[in-house]
């Protein structure tokens, strides 16, 4: 059970992209062979930003971490049956970092000190709202050949949609310069993991594959000093590429193609594990306290 009070104002600020989702259903890969596969109008998507109250049941017990943002129902569920519609909601305590100082070291350790002022948690929000959305577009209903591969697959089709739309919402007013370069930036540092995943932790090889992508097309470095530089202008193009392979893969919907897309870019190379090996020597405690005066109230009343 997730119990939440809707912010207003943060809301409205979400449910601007909406207007915008018809600009990049246009922009998305091979749009014309599965136009009758995606959202349209009449399919009801509305989002919510929410200060969290209280974490209970299945979340609460067998989460070991509160994503930044849920897309919930999927296709299958009982709120589109009857008439309803997806409900993204957004967790706006998890983004804000609690631990500065942390962040800071994170920062120092990491990152190429020219581009601190890039780094952003809030573009993290930012980024995050593009990847729930494009789960909205391309083939959605037509990818059960996939299996095991279906759920990482569409995971790194909503990264890369939300990387590769930065540039085409910059030129709508969506975002500014500095929104852009913000969240291309912050959305590849974040791509840096301590340790190698499984293949069963499906989001996490998602983000090595992007990051071997990005990198193999230019898009960062790791300088003399064992520290990230992102290289801003190849981050898009290279979103694109990897977004147009990515919706190749959903609709021929072949389970060896799918398997072979994966085994292609999850690889853990050294630059992953030169930023890692850092990553393990820092806290990990940097955000994800629930802390809300009206919801505190709000328990100690009831």
């Amino acid at each position: 059970m997730r119990v939440g009070i809707v912010n207003k104002e943060g809301t409205d600020n979400i449910l601007k992209i909406k207007e915008y989702l018809p600009d990049l259903a246009e922009h998305m890969p091979f749009k014309e062979e599965y136009s009758d596969d995606t959202p349209d109008d009449e399919i009801k998507q509305t989002m919510v930003d929410a200060d969290i109250v209280l974490l209970a049941g299945d979340v609460g017990a067998y989460r070991a971490g509160i994503t930044l943002a849920e897309n919930l129902p999927n296709d299958d569920k009982l709120s589109l049956q009857r008439g309803g519609g997806r409900r993204n909601v957004y967790h706006r305590q998890i983004r804000f970092v609690s631990n500065i100082t942390a962040e800071k070291e994170r920062l120092d350790a990491i990152l190429d000190p020219e581009q601190h002022q890039y780094y952003d948690d809030e573009a993290d929000h930012w980024f995050t709202i593009g990847h729930e959305n494009v789960h909205s577009l391309g083939p959605n209903m037509k990818i059960n050949n996939l299996g095991i591969y279906k759920s990482i697959i569409e995971e790194n089709k909503a990264d890369m949609g939300a990387l590769a739309f930065v540039d085409l919402l910059k030129n709508l007013s969506y975002y500014n310069e500095t929104q852009r370069i913000k969240i291309i930036v912050t959305a590849v540092v974040d791509s840096f993991l301590k340790v190698e995943p499984s293949m069963s932790q499906a989001h996490r090889v998602r983000t090595v594959m992007q990051n071997y992508f990005i990198h193999k097309e230019g898009g960062y470095n790791i300088t003399e000093d064992g520290k990230i530089h992102v290289n801003i202008d190849k981050v898009v193009p290279a979103a694109n590429k990897m977004l147009e392979e990515i919706i190749r893969v959903q609709l021929d919907n072949d389970f060896d193609e799918g398997e072979a897309y994966i085994n292609k870019y999850f690889k853990w190379t050294e630059e992953m594990k030169i930023i890692g090996d850092k990553l393990q020597k820092l806290s990990s405690v940097l955000n994800c306290k629930v802390e809300n005066e009206l919801a505190d109230m709000l328990l100690a009343e009831g």
